[in-house]
């Protein structure tokens, strides 16, 4: 009996959660890959194996009728052999997720594919250079979180107002989210989508990226013949539960698999 129940730990404690497909037929495939690894990211982390996380919940609720979802956390489903079948991969993860094909996709969005990263992806694989130039830049720091505040509010000023993803915003708009500051962003390879307003921080504080000049929360662009699209947003539920922010998301995700925008 002792030995049964020391084979069935091991087998849960290797587990992976297998791909979930919501049917769509005749909607783009689009593969939503979450994986927070040891990261504070609780918004993707599942409460058990088989309970979607709020962010893959959401993600879930807002494709419906728009594309035709598979659901993961098994970096296996990136691979080169499979990635042909997605009209678009979207990313919200953190560290290192393991048995990603990273260079298949960096090799699939330069031949057309379509790439979509969310929050902290930016703090994914930073030590891959070309996971790097592939999203545009990587994150730096959040000088402004706390334990007690893990979000805050800010003003984020709308940059592109003829970009799908961003012209519903208005001049700018109000947000509770994590705020991140960036590294490494060149201007002149992204559409800077939407930015912070420094009227809205606290830029005395000792842990501010004085070089962070633009302070990014999204941005468009291309990466050899496919397109890429970042957000920086999406960190709590409030956020995901937004029109607004739903509306953000699938027009990026629709922009990089250059379809047609919403109406």
């Amino acid at each position: 009996m002792l030995r049964s129940a020391f084979l069935l730990a091991i087998l849960l404690s290797v587990f992976v959660p297998p791909a979930i497909a919501q049917t769509g037929a005749g909607l783009p495939k689009v593969l939503f890959f979450a994986n927070p690894m040891s990261s504070d990211n609780t918004v993707i982390r599942r409460p058990s194996p088989e309970t979607l996380s709020v962010a893959e919940r959401h993600f879930e609720e807002l494709s419906r009728s728009v594309f035709d979802v598979t659901i993961t956390q098994d970096g296996k489903e990136v691979a080169a052999e499979k990635l042909p079948q997605y009209q678009a991969v979207v990313f919200f993860t953190a560290i290192n997720p393991p048995d990603v094909e990273v260079d298949a996709l960096v090799e699939w969005v330069s031949r057309g594919g379509a790439f979509v990263g969310i929050h902290s992806t930016a703090n994914t694989y930073q030590r891959l250079p070309a996971f790097g130039e592939l999203l545009g830049a990587r994150y730096d720091r959040r000088p402004w979180r706390t334990r007690e505040n893990p979000q805050i509010k800010v003003r984020v000023k709308v940059v592109d107002r003829r970009h799908p993803a961003t012209r519903h915003f208005g001049e700018s708009f109000e947000i509770t989210d994590d705020i991140y500051l960036f590294k490494g962003l060149d201007r002149r390879k992204v559409d800077l989508l939407l930015g912070l307003d420094p009227d809205s921080l606290d830029l005395t504080n000792p842990n501010m990226n004085l070089d962070d000049k633009d302070l990014p929360v999204a941005w468009s662009k291309s990466h050899g013949r496919g397109r890429v699209f970042y957000t920086a947003l999406g960190d709590w539920e409030e956020v995901w539960k937004s029109p607004a922010y739903r509306t953000h998301l699938i027009e990026g995700i629709r922009w990089v698999m250059k379809a047609k925008p919403g109406g």
